[in-house]
């Protein structure tokens, strides 16, 4: 009897639905839907959803589990699928020999859009997918975002055809919805739908839709439909449909479409309606290559929206932020938080704002397209609840600005890497970043929010190059810029190194590193942990030169005044770091240049190739040689010239100094010719062979002096002493060994701070 309390337990602790299935698990793993009837004399009945009555000893059921119905629940196999899509599929399946290297393959996909007017509309969802390698497996759980307060999702169905010929359904306790964010209420507009799909194995079929119904559309809050058509796992039917009345106005962009072989595109008009279609396939995939662009900048890609007034968009988005203004006592406490008063100079203020808001206020990390709008959240909020996104914090500092008489306009920005622009095109839906430009002494500076580890005007170099729309709230209208990419000094590492070499070898090193730009909140960061674990990260870093390299001692700059340079000194020695070769040779290679040719490994590319932003990083490396040794010289430059590019090095012996310098500077961030490739590949290929080259230097015996017929104790005038230098002899590659060294980071020259000893 006590298992019986227990299914009538797991009843009662179920919600039912209007329309429900019962899901009766027996204990050999069979699965047994239907509607239950009675539970009594040890016995459970059921109708099932043939409307067949049946009844199971309790003794063989495991648990009992009360379900919605969904399309398609009464299907139990294959044979038995009446869906046209779904039996057209399975009946005409592909041999999974056609796809060797994917995972699973797309068998159909379907977005359907329908606008049912200008600030509602209709989508429908649905995917088939197979499952052939064990990677794939992953597809089976998906998750479907939608808005809380104005979008409704209704999951339709989620069915797995195995490949034993049975089909199994979800059931609800396979299905979560999940409020995101729901600790800051006031940013919590987005919720998550995740569904798990049953019985999911190598060789099965899922098969899954949706729909959803999207409300309150407008100029502040903007609905856009992009999509890119291509992606690395085969597909064999992509579907989007859009239709919309007369009624409603909406521009398409197409970027990257081929001249043929593209989607097949049709328009017709029905019944006072439009109806845009593409279809695509794409049976085989693509291969990604590492550093490649987005997809959206490679493939064919649409992007549909409705096109606002920038006018009428200026106007609302400036009710906004009226509406959003703060309490002016909890604005001038913020002001007099700043100290503003204290500093002279409107520069020195704006960071004094721009600091204490990025320490009191919590930044969320949500832009306009999590938010679902682009409004902004009420100061008085930020203020009081010490959090808010990127847009709510700039509002803070604009209104704080504003307060004490310096000019600043808010706005909006794309990645860098959108090329459907929005001064072309006029929908917010395209912008989702918060930006902010200030006006200081007639100089302009811009900043994405930063943090507490970035200088103001330090901004994301997602930025970089980015176009954004700023509020003009006094013309009513939006201004457009082109925020700034040649920021070779925000990006920027700098190293002084100075290397005492020992007559056995070992080496006492002193080394000196600049942070600036994105490289320095790696360093600042450390600021907020204690000082056993600041000596732990700087063992990591000496260990990252040489593996036996023991770390002596270490200092940071004020890593709290972000307008101060982030510098971190390291004094360290490296045992045996130099090969003896005898008593008058020492080999070894130049540690601290560790460029590295992984990213330019491809001979050629399919894909164009992004690289991380802008940059210049310069280091010298000065080694003081042991007493008589002498430089064996290259007889040869490492370096390269070109627009896009430059690398400079040389390496010269004064005395007993042997001076090594280098610069590398990139001015574009894009290679999207094979010539442009070619390039950047020449000149990392040359880096890479420089951190290959193995410096020689060699014992040279004390120059004798010549006796005189006077007086064998004279010595020569200083003018006349022989040069002590090194003879001319072949270039240290041609005669050394190469070895191979560990290399410190991913690719060059990016600097990764955690994985290369630059930066």
């Amino acid at each position: 009897m006590s298992k019986i309390y227990r299914l009538i337990l797991c009843l009662l602790l179920c919600c039912t639905s209007i329309v429900s299935a019962d899901v009766v698990y027996l204990n050999e793993g069979e699965e047994v839907t239907g509607k239950l009837d009675t539970i009594k004399d040890n016995k459970v009945s059921l109708i099932d959803l043939q409307n067949a009555s049946r009844t199971i000893d309790v003794s063989e059921i495991a648990h009992i589990l009360i379900s919605k119905i969904r399309k398609g629940d009464e299907i139990n196999d294959v044979a038995s699928i009446t869906d046209p899509v779904a039996a057209g599929i399975i009946n005409n399946l592909p041999d999974s020999s056609q796809f060797p290297e994917a995972d699973y393959v797309t068998l159909y996909r379907l977005y359907d859009y329908e606008y049912l007017n200008d600030n509602e509309v209709i989508i429908k969802s649905r995917e088939i997918i197979q499952i052939l390698k064990e990677p794939g497996l992953g597809v089976a759980n998906q998750s479907i975002y939608y808005y809380t307060d104005r979008e409704e999702l209704e999951l339709e169905y989620a069915h797995t055809y195995s490949a034993n010929g049975k089909v199994y359904h979800i059931t609800d306790d396979a299905v979560s919805d999940e409020n995101l964010r729901s600790s800051t209420p006031e940013y919590a507009k987005l919720k998550r739908l995740k569904i798990a799909m049953k019985k999911v194995d190598i060789g099965s079929i899922v098969d899954y839709a949706y729909t959803k119904r999207l409300k309150d559309i407008g100029p502040l809050k903007p609905y856009m439909i992009q999509n890119v058509f291509g992606e690395r796992e085969p597909i064999l039917h992509e579907e989007i449909a859009v239709t919309f009345p007369e009624t409603v106005k909406l521009n398409k962009v197409l970027k990257q479409w081929p001249a043929e072989g593209g989607p097949r595109f049709t328009e017709k008009n029905e019944n006072g309606k439009t109806i845009w279609k593409w279809i695509y396939a794409n049976p085989k995939g693509f291969i990604p290559e590492q550093n490649m662009l987005p997809t959206g900048r490679i493939f064919p890609r649409c992007v549909i929206y409705q096109p606002y007034d920038w006018s009428l968009v200026a106007s609302r988005l400036s009710e906004e932020y009226q509406k959003t203004r703060p309490d002016e006592k909890l604005l001038q406490e913020l002001i007099n938080k700043a100290k503003v008063a204290e500093v002279a100079g409107n520069y020195t203020k704006v960071t004094r704002l721009y600091e204490t808001i990025n320490k009191d206020i919590r930044d969320l990390g949500i832009g306009a397209a999590q938010m679902g709008s682009h409004l902004p959240v009420s100061a008085d909020i930020t203020l009081t609840k010490k959090y808010g996104n990127a847009q709510a914090n700039l509002a803070l500092l604009h209104f704080a600005l504003e307060k004490i008489g310096i000019k600043s306009y808010p706005g909006f920005a794309p990645a860098r890497r959108e090329n459907v622009l929005l001064n072309d095109h006029p929908n917010l839906g395209l912008a989702n970043f918060a930006v902010l430009k200030v006006i200081i002494d007639g100089k302009t500076f811009y900043t994405d929010g930063g943090s507490v580890y970035l200088p103001f005007s330090t901004y994301s170099t997602g930025f970089q190059g980015a176009t954004a729309a700023f509020l003009d709230s006094g013309n009513n209208n939006f201004v457009f810029e082109e925020m700034p990419r040649q920021t070779l000094d925000w990006n920027r590492f700098d190293r002084s190194v100075f290397v005492k070499i020992l007559s056995d070898g070992s080496m006492e090193v002193k080394e000196s590193l600049v942070y600036r730009g994105p490289y320095e909140p790696g360093i600042r960061e450390l600021k907020s942990i204690k000082e056993k674990e600041k000596r732990i990260y700087a063992e990591r870093r000496v260990k990252r030169v040489h593996p036996r390299a023991l770390l002596t001692g270490f200092g940071l700059s004020d890593l709290n005044d972000l307008n101060g340079p982030a510098v971190m000194t390291l004094d360290y020695t490296i045992p045996e770091a130099a090969q003896l070769a005898s008593d008058k040779i020492m080999t070894f290679t130049n540690f601290w240049v560790n460029y590295q040719s992984s990213s330019a490994s491809l001979a050629s590319r399919t894909f164009p190739m992004q690289y991380w932003a802008s940059e210049e990083n310069q280091q010298t490396i000065v080694f003081e040689l042991p007493e008589n040794f002498n430089w064996v010289n290259w007889e040869r430059q490492y370096q390269h010239t070109s627009a896009d590019m430059i690398f400079f090095s040389n390496i010269h012996q004064n005395d007993n100094k042997l001076i090594y310098a280098d610069r590398f500077t990139i001015y574009t961030d894009e290679f999207t010719t094979d010539a442009a490739y070619q390039n950047y590949r020449q000149c990392i290929l040359t880096m890479s062979e420089l951190a290959n080259q193995w410096i020689i230097i060699e014992k040279s015996e004390p120059q004798q002096e010549a006796d005189t017929p006077g007086t064998a104790s004279e010595t020569l005038p200083v003018t006349e002493s022989l040069p002590n230098s090194a003879p001319d002899s072949a270039p240290a590659s041609d005669s050394a060994p190469a070895i191979e060294s560990a290399p410190a980071s991913n690719s060059v020259p990016v600097i990764d701070l955690e994985n290369s000893t630059q930066g």
